[in-house]
């Protein structure tokens, strides 16, 4: 059941929403709203190597809302989540896309 023109979704930007006490709430936009199947693959992922505080290294990961990646992080964490987010990103891309094409194959 391969979709016909799926196309690997990207991060189109990245905004701090507001900040809470040392966290600061952060939203990547992806370049399309995913399917269910994609955002559980992106939050099952495994996680990136963490450093920092004990509650960040061995907190929760971000969530997936429609076409937004949300998360709160420590304030001197946000490169750090940004290249969880993405490897995350690249690990659903991948399965969901491989699963999609092996799906279409028929076999």
């Amino acid at each position: 059941m391969a979709e016909e023109g799926w196309e690997e979704i990207t991060i189109v930007e990245r905004t701090a929403v507001k900040e809470v006490g040392d966290r600061i709430e952060v939203e990547w936009k992806l370049s399309a709203n995913p399917d269910l199947e994609w955002a559980e693959i992106f939050q099952m992922a495994a996680t990136s190597d963490r450093e920092g505080p004990v509650d960040w290294v061995m907190g929760a990961g971000p969530d997936v809302l429609g076409a937004v990646v949300r998360w709160f992080v420590p304030d001197t964490a946000i490169e750090n989540a940004e290249a969880e987010v993405r490897h995350r990103l690249s690990v659903a891309n991948q399965r969901f896309g491989t699963g999609q094409e092996s799906q279409g194959s028929g076999a």
